[in-house]
């Protein structure tokens, strides 16, 4: 078992088959989330019970794997939540460099399921969405992050630093939810305008 600490919370991490596994509890702790909640969302293939040493004797807890990590953090509504999901994956990919495995690669799958997540939230909240709506989106935040770190063109996403990443996602999601208020209440700004200037570098 490994402890890693993030802003006074302890982290517990265990290793099985390869892979490292967080003590749900301490996840949701410092996510403010009620344990309780997170596990009755959560798929089966993401947690599983496992038996740690405590001050308090040996214990059976419930443990996540990586993926169940970030399924929690999208949870949270605490704003420092993006914040940890990158400490997570740079905790979790020394760790990984410590038995040998890349993390990079999982890094862009779950990058991947955050696109998911915020072109499905745009999909709901328009009234008619069409394809050119979801290019509008990712085309604005991709020219955002290109620009906070000093590109005068726009980099595609899929030749993005791991931190132009991380800063794509809070952009999308500001970009999703202007885009969703814009049409919504017929403010009639420019999202894209609007954007820029808020992520200039």
């Amino acid at each position: 078992m490994r402890i890693e600490e993030w802003n006074g919370y302890k982290i517990r991490f265990v290793e099985k088959d390869g892979e490292w596994w967080a003590v749900l509890k301490d996840v949701c702790d410092a996510l403010e989330l009620k344990t309780w909640k997170v596990k009755q969302r959560l798929e089966k293939d993401l947690l599983l019970k496992y038996t740690l040493e405590t001050n308090g004797g040996v214990q059976e807890m419930l443990i996540i794997n990586e993926f169940g990590i970030y399924d929690t953090v999208f949870q949270s509504r605490k704003k420092e939540a993006g914040e940890f999901r990158y400490w997570v994956y740079e905790a979790i990919k020394s760790m990984r460099f410590a038995i040998g495995l890349e993390g990079f690669q999982v890094f862009r799958m779950l990058d991947k399921e955050h696109q998911k997540e915020a072109m499905a939230k745009l999909n709901c909240n328009l009234r008619n969405p069409v394809r050119v709506d979801f290019i509008k989106a990712n085309t604005i935040a991709n020219k955002a992050v290109s620009n906070k770190h000093g590109y005068s063109k726009m980099l595609k996403k899929g030749t993005m630093s791991p931190q132009m990443l991380v800063d794509r996602e809070p952009i999308l999601e500001d970009t999703v939810e202007l885009i969703s208020v814009n049409e919504k209440f017929g403010l009639g700004i420019s999202v894209s305008k609007a954007v820029y200037q808020k992520y200039s570098s």
